[in-house]
């Protein structure tokens, strides 16, 4: 898998809910962000994608 960097801002509540999120499985925020994305898209998907 390639990664590339990406840079944006969240806001205060969400990096709170991602430190809790970190505290509690050890897990690096950006592997937390990556899984969160990944479930969002399968999600995404079975929903049957954007609707023009």
């Amino acid at each position: 898998m390639t990664m590339k960097r990406m840079n944006f801002y969240l806001a205060g509540l969400q990096i709170k809910r991602l430190k809790a999120i970190n505290k509690k499985t050890g897990l690096p925020l950006s592997d937390i962000l990556r899984r969160a994305i990944d479930q969002y898209w399968e999600r995404f998907e079975k929903k049957g994608g954007m609707k023009a």
